[in-house]
């Protein structure tokens, strides 16, 4: 079972609509999915997909441990698609941020619950996580198997903010290592790029940062890494968040420079779940199959 946080320190980065779209394709090859709204404040992937079961519980008596886990009905939503389903964000009062900032493994909480044997039978959990920086970003990144994937766009401000926030957190949780609690690698995933050059540069510039070592004097503890697969600002990503349908269903093809929805989130799936390519694979095929055969 693997563990993959979505992470930024910067709302509007496009945190939820990547980590419902990632789900959806990972669902849609098989692999049995959850995802985890984590974002109290704006809880958008609780509602990205329609859901044919919504269970009495969320994320808040998930991390107050106040629900029997061993009915998985009582935390487990269902969504309409397939292999797919939800732990929703039902905490808009934000009663979670002092419960955790004062619970003696309030860090710990979120990786220390999908312990249990409930969430064994799921070959992917992806968490989705509100753009501030506070405990509970803490605890969804801390909660990794070995990596989190953090979003930003090729905006220099942004950039900046990921370095001195998200960056800056990982510095901080370093000292966990002490009570040994490795801290799991951070892979950039670049969002809503563009072809302009401002972008290309800018992009450049993040590259140069993270080949060099540059984003820590702690580089040698945190290991941070591009990803190859880059996210161009399309409108077929805010078409299927509007449609409430993966993006990769609506765009298997495409004549532009660009890959399409499907060949980008083929791409990332395999970078960052590379023991499951055959699936990915056969997924992208039998797509493209049936939009030719149509």
């Amino acid at each position: 079972m693997k563990i993959l946080p979505v992470i930024s320190t910067k709302g509007g980065e496009g945190k939820s609509t990547q980590a419902a779209n990632l789900c959806g394709f990972l669902a849609d090859a098989g692999l049995k999915t959850l995802l985890i709204d984590g974002d109290f404040g704006q809880p958008t992937a609780s509602s990205i997909y329609q859901l044919t079961y919504e269970a009495p519980c969320g994320i808040y008596e998930l991390l107050m441990q106040s629900v029997d886990l061993g009915n998985a009905s009582n935390i487990i939503s269902n969504s309409f698609i397939p292999n797919l389903d939800v732990i929703i964000s039902n905490d808009p009062q934000a009663h979670l941020l002092t419960a955790m900032l004062h619970a003696p493994d309030g860090r710990l909480r979120m990786r220390n619950v999908l312990q249990h044997p409930l969430f064994n039978e799921y070959d992917v959990i992806i968490i989705d996580s509100q753009g501030a920086r506070s405990v509970m970003l803490e605890l969804i990144a801390l909660a990794a198997t070995d990596t989190t994937i953090g979003i930003v766009k090729p905006v220099l401000p942004d950039i900046r903010e990921f370095l001195r926030g998200a960056i800056a957190m990982f510095e901080q949780l370093r000292s966990l290592s002490s009570y040994g609690i490795a801290l799991p690698a951070i892979r950039i995933l670049v969002n809503c790029m563009d072809y302009t050059s401002l972008a290309k540069t800018t992009l450049g510039q993040l590259e140069t940062i993270v080949s060099e070592g540059k984003y820590s004097p702690y580089a040698d503890e945190i290991s941070v890494s591009m990803l190859n697969t880059q996210i161009y600002d399309l409108d077929i990503y805010k078409a299927g968040h509007f449609a409430g349908e993966p993006a990769h269903r609506l765009e298997t093809q495409t004549r532009r420079k660009s890959d399409s929805a499907l060949q980008t989130m083929h791409n990332l799936a395999c970078e960052l779940l590379p023991e499951w390519r055959e699936h990915f694979g056969a997924l992208l095929s039998r797509s493209v199959k049936e939009v030719n055969h149509v």
